[in-house]
Formats: structure tokens, C-alpha cells, sequence
């Protein structure tokens, strides 16, 4: 949290108070889709499995019909921008950032974060939780089996609220500073890989080599 404290120093050089999420913010648990309802195409369905830390990955996702549940599901809709996290299992207290503009839904052992207007930034909530994702795993109880209570989290884990202007400026500088953390890592990603075909195609090119050199080694020997 280190950055995030700095910025909260450097800006709020007086200070801010710490309020428990639940003063700020509201919270909404997943739904109960029943697996034998699961369908092939229709509405999608995030499950904690969707959730990779940072963002929400829709590759692999269950669908449903609507008109299979008699319950209004309007609540566990997920929209673009929504924060939700992982509830329990080995991925506890992991953050996502649902980036879509296709409304998916919201399943069991999954929450979603719904700050309230004007008081808490929803993009500064994002980045107080993935600097706390450490604290929420021992919040749920850690072990093998942790599971995150929405009650404890929403009453008992505290944030730093500065203002709200100041909260959406801390945000969009780490926004940037991540997308260019992700570009420094793309372009490592990219030069390891270059240095990797370059090794792969000198070596091939020595064993190449010293076949032919060794062929006509024994080929001089038996004249």
C-alpha cells in the first residue's frame, strides 16, 4: 500500500479518517444459479473461478435463461466499471474489475461493491482493495479453507476516505501507472521472447554445424 499511502500523504497533507466500508459503500452477494440449470448460450454467469486478481476473464463462463428462475435477477446484474471479489476458496480476497459493456450476473461466493455517489470513487475503492488483498485473505480467516464473511467485511475492515475529488486523482495516477507498468511488462514480455528465438536459432545453427563438421571428420578419416 505504499504508493497509495504516499499519494494519500502528498494530497491530504492534514490527513484523512478511516471509515469502514460499509459507511461508504454497499454490498451485494451472488446468486445461487443451479448448475443443472446451465446452459449453452443466453445470459453469462461470473463465477469465482472468473476472477484473476485484477480484472474479470470472460473466456471460460456458464450461461443461463431467465425465464428458468422466478427470482428478479436485476440486482446481481454486472456492468462495466463494477468491482466484485472472490468470497471464498484459494482465491479469497481477489479483486476484479468487470471491463465489458455486455451485462453479465452475479453467482454465489461472489460479491460486488456498490460505492455510494459522491462519497466513495469507485476506481479509488479498486485500488484500496487490490493494495489490501492480503488483509482480506486474514479477514476471511486464511487456512485452507477461508471464506470471507460480507457482514465482517463491510463492518470491520476500515479505508482511507479523503475527499472525493482528491480520491478520483489518486485513482487515474495509478490507473496510469499501472497501464504503463503493463506496457514495461509487454515489452519485457516481447524482448525475452526475441532473445529466446535468437538463442533457439544459434544453437540450432551450432548443432548443424558440428553434424556436418563430424560427417566430413569421418569421411577424411576413411579415405
Amino acid at each position: 500500500m505504499n504508493k497509495l499511502k504516499r499519494l494519500i500523504e502528498e494530497l491530504c497533507p492534514n490527513g484523512v479518517k478511516n471509515k469502514k466500508l460499509g459507511e461508504v459503500c454497499d454490498f451485494v452477494n451472488g446468486f445461487a444459479f443451479r448448475s443443472s440449470l446451465f446452459r449453452e448460450d443466453g445470459e453469462k454467469i461470473i463465477r469465482i473461478t472468473n476472477i484473476n486478481g485484477r480484472t474479470v476473464d470472460i473466456d471460460d463462463v456458464k450461461y443461463f435463461y431467465k425465464e428458468d428462475y422466478k427470482t428478479d435477477l436485476e440486482q446481481f446484474s454486472i456492468k462495466n466499471g463494477d468491482i466484485l471479489i472472490a468470497m471464498s476458496g484459494a482465491t479469497t480476497g481477489k479483486i476484479g474489475c468487470y471491463n465489458y459493456d455486455d451485462i453479465s450476473y452475479l453467482n454465489q461466493r461472489i460479491g460486488k461493491f456498490k460505492p455510494h455517489s459522491g462519497i466513495l470513487s469507485r476506481r479509488y475503492l479498486y485500488h484500496v482493495l487490490l493494495a489490501n488483498t492480503g488483509t482480506l485473505y486474514v479477514l476471511a480467516g486464511g487456512g485452507a479453507q477461508p471464506n470471507l464473511s460480507s457482514t465482517k467485511l463491510m463492518e470491520t475492515f476500515e479505508i482511507p476516505v479523503p475527499p472525493f475529488v482528491v480520491q478520483e486523482e489518486i485513482a487515474n495516477i495509478l490507473d496510469r501507472f499501472a497501464e504503463y507498468a503493463a506496457e514495461l511488462q509487454a515489452e519485457l514480455q516481447a524482448e525475452l521472447q526475441a532473445r529466446q528465438e535468437q538463442y533457439e536459432y544459434y544453437r540450432n545453427k551450432l548443432l548443424t554445424f558440428n553434424k556436418i563438421g563430424g560427417a566430413r571428420r569421418n569421411m577424411d578419416e576413411n579415405e
